[in-house]
């Protein structure tokens, strides 16, 4: 009697123990995280590098839940207006829910998207909770705001053009630069008369090196007679100091690809004298583009991967994510630092 009442004392431990334990393997599976709401202080931003370690603006948003008692990682997403997110810039912020953006900080970010500077575009930002990359996402509410972005300006090694087209004023005449600081230069400089002289100079004066020519395509570092071209026109200029040649090719510009409805007709841009850029407002299919001069791909930019508003010689398609009507804007206008954009209208 006495050995069953053990018996049965033991098996009631152990089934209690099977209990308990079944209860400490309970686990709680996440679920689907709750949209954070997303506010701004400024819906329009004009930007200005004077002011460029002050605030621009402020975004916060709530907490987000996925019913799981785990770290919710947070992040700013920003993107081109239209574009659905496809490509955002996106800033990390950990377990943060406010964000403060210096003027400098989301001018580089408007900058890497491609909006014009100078120019007001539309963004939209969204805030992202995220606890691993096994759950998606929550994404806020987007926001949607207007900022106007000053240009990144990259000082490269340059030589002065100046000449008739600008009355041979060194405080406006326009540049060539050397990327590679090899004393190789160029730049887009568009000559508005039918007969054009100037000079390429190491100086904003007359009291460097003055660069002129002894004959057509040579330099002449000693001065030689003005180099000249005929035919008003956006001309692209390159200069080899160390070889002393030149060449001026005049350019007129188009966008072509899938995007533009055609791989073998092109849409022609038009320059825009006053902000010298060249433009074109079109619809676009979801693809790709190019730009290029003169109806060949002798001349032609396209953009690194993944796309970064900057133009490259050469580079690969530019994409277009959704279909839409859309202002292309190329601007070649300060060298080394040529720029584009592409904006839903």
């Amino acid at each position: 009697m006495k050995s069953l009442f053990i018996k049965s004392m033991t098996y009631s431990l152990f089934l209690l123990l099977f209990v308990s334990c079944k209860k400490d393997e309970t686990k709680i599976v996440a679920g689907n995280g709750t949209a954070p709401v997303l506010t701004a202080t400024q819906s329009t931003l004009v930007l200005d590098s004077a002011n460029a370690k002050k605030t621009a603006v402020v975004f916060n948003w709530t907490a987000s839940s996925f019913n799981y008692n785990a770290g919710i990682s947070y992040a700013i997403q920003l993107d081109v207006a239209g574009n659905n997110f496809s490509g955002p810039k996106e800033v990390a912020l950990n377990t943060a829910l406010t964000k403060t953006f210096t003027v400098e900080e989301i001018n580089s970010l408007i900058n890497q998207l491609g909006l014009t500077p100078g120019t007001p575009g539309k963004i939209e930002v969204r805030a992202k909770a995220s606890i691993g990359d096994a759950f998606s996402p929550a994404y806020s509410n987007v926001m949607a705001l207007t900022v106007t972005p000053y240009q990144i300006i990259i000082d490269y090694p340059s030589l002065y053009v100046p000449g008739s087209y600008q009355g041979w004023d060194f405080k406006t005449a326009a540049k060539i630069s050397s990327v590679n600081d090899n004393k190789v230069y160029e730049g887009y400089i568009n000559f508005p008369d039918a007969s054009t002289d100037f000079k390429f100079t190491s100086q904003a004066n007359w009291n460097g090196i003055n660069y002129g020519t002894s004959s057509p395509g040579t330099l002449n570092a000693g001065g030689g007679d003005n180099l000249h071209t005929d035919g008003a026109g956006y001309y692209l200029v390159k200069a080899d100091t160390k070889a002393l040649t030149y060449s001026l090719t005049k350019t007129v510009w188009a966008v072509i690809g899938t995007a533009t409805g055609s791989t073998a007709a092109e849409t022609p841009m038009t320059y825009d004298v006053a902000s010298k850029v060249w433009t074109v407002t079109k619809s676009l299919a979801a693809g790709s583009f190019k730009f290029r001069a003169n109806g060949t791909d002798a001349i032609n930019f396209g953009d690194s991967k993944p796309a970064s508003g900057k133009p490259v010689y050469g580079g690969a398609d530019i994409p277009v994510a959704a279909a839409g009507n859309y202002k292309i804007i190329l601007n070649l206008g300060t060298p080394g630092n040529y720029t584009y954009s592409v904006i839903k209208q």
